[in-house]
Formats: structure tokens, C-alpha cells, sequence
């Protein structure tokens, strides 16, 4: 990128001596020299683009993957917009701005489905427990049901550290990003977790509550803020 930046202070030399494949829209251009250059940067851009996904493909964890291409795909939108070269590239592409973005909002999508296996036990896919049960503070739970809750709140706390162990390596250096990502995960998991949480958090399912009641919704979001390695 630092050299696609330098370019842009050359424009007339650089444009003079890029070839040029759109022979097109080159012919149509007011300014052939920035019109080469755009050109030229969009195509670099591509084949950096390609080379990049191939590498993310290495990591064998796939929310590494997609943290990878965020990390990458922001840096270099962000050099884009700042050096002023995405301003030069639209003449040639119009919609690259808006293709980063894409790119961005699709890995976020990928990544937040490493969410899923900690979500599952608190969603309640499976057969709720009865209003009435619950409503009355526990008294009518069966022995069932009161196993059943523990195992959703351990699966939970289980797949929620693990989750953190992994991922408070993972570096993301840009606060802009990092603080992004931190938000949509709390946005992603707390109104789930905070809805399963008080709704048992008073019902007697268990002699030992600490052991299950782990994490209160505030401590689930202090634990968030701590995901991701800036020093990376």
C-alpha cells in the first residue's frame, strides 16, 4: 500500500509508462494519467485481495480467518480514504468504496458465527421449561428441569471461556475495528444471555448457584471488552 500511496505523488510520470488494458474507458477520460493509474492501482488491489483470502485460508479456525481478512480489508480501505487514492481508483471503479465496505460487513457476519456454539445453550431451541414452573419460583420443577438448567448455564459458562481463552490472542490493532467488534459482540450475545439469565436467576434449580450463575450479563460484557490482542 505505501507504495501505491507514493504514486499518487507522480501521477503525470507514473501515468505515462502503466500500461493500460481498459483501452475503453481510458479513451474517455479527461485526465489519461490519472485515469492509468486508477487503473492500474485497481488491479493490484484485486490481485492483493485474492492473495489475501488465500492466506487467510491457512488458519485452520475459521473466525481466525475472517479476523484476518477484517484486519487487512480495514487497513486497506482506511490507506485508501487517507492517502486520497480511493478518490483516484473511482474514476475507474465508482462502487470500490462500497465493495470494502461489503467485504467488511460479510467477514463480521462470518466471524460472529463463532458466537454460535455459546449462544446455543441459551437460546432454548429445544422444549421450553413450563411458565407455570417457573413463575412459581421453582417449587413445581421437576428434577429433569432442574438438570436441564444447570446444563445450559454450564454449557454456557464451558463455551464462553473457551471462547475468550482463544480469542483474546487474536490481534486486531486497530481500535477502530477492535472497539467495532467488542460491540457487536455484546450487541450479538447480551440481550440473549440477559434474557435466559433472569429468567432463572431466581428460580431454586440448584443447592450451589455460584457454580452455575457464573457470569452476571454485566460480567459477561466485561469479559468482551477484554477479547482481542492490541499489542498484536
Amino acid at each position: 500500500m505505501v507504495v501505491l500511496e507514493q504514486l499518487l505523488g507522480f501521477v503525470e510520470a507514473a501515468g505515462a509508462v502503466l500500461a493500460v488494458w481498459d483501452l475503453a474507458s481510458f479513451s474517455q477520460s479527461r485526465d489519461p494519467n490519472r485515469a492509468a493509474l486508477a487503473q492500474y492501482v485497481t488491479r493490484v488491489l484485486s490481485v492483493l485481495n485474492l492473495t489475501l483470502h488465500n492466506k487467510s485460508a491457512r488458519y485452520e479456525d475459521q473466525a481466525l480467518q475472517a479476523v484476518f481478512r477484517l484486519n487487512n480489508l480495514h487497513y486497506v480501505l482506511r490507506a485508501l480514504v487517507r492517502s486520497g487514492l480511493l478518490e483516484v481508483v473511482q474514476m475507474y471503479e465508482p462502487s470500490l468504496g462500497k465493495q470494502y465496505e461489503e467485504q467488511i460487513r460479510d467477514q463480521k457476519r462470518l466471524y460472529s458465527q463463532s458466537w454460535s456454539r455459546v449462544l446455543h445453550y441459551v437460546l432454548e431451541v429445544d422444549r421450553p421449561l413450563s411458565t407455570s414452573a417457573v413463575a412459581a419460583g421453582g417449587a413445581k420443577l421437576r428434577d429433569k428441569d432442574r438438570q436441564t438448567i444447570k446444563d445450559k448455564f454450564t454449557g454456557f459458562n464451558r463455551e464462553l471461556e473457551e471462547l475468550y481463552r482463544v480469542q483474546k490472542a487474536y490481534a486486531v490493532p486497530d481500535v477502530e475495528l477492535r472497539e467495532s467488534l467488542k460491540r457487536d459482540n455484546k450487541e450479538f450475545v447480551l440481550p440473549k444471555y440477559k434474557m435466559f439469565y433472569d429468567k432463572y436467576v431466581s428460580v431454586p434449580f440448584t443447592k450451589n448457584p455460584d457454580k452455575y450463575l457464573k457470569y452476571t450479563p454485566l460480567q459477561v460484557s466485561n469479559l468482551i471488552d477484554q477479547f482481542f490482542d492490541a499489542a498484536a
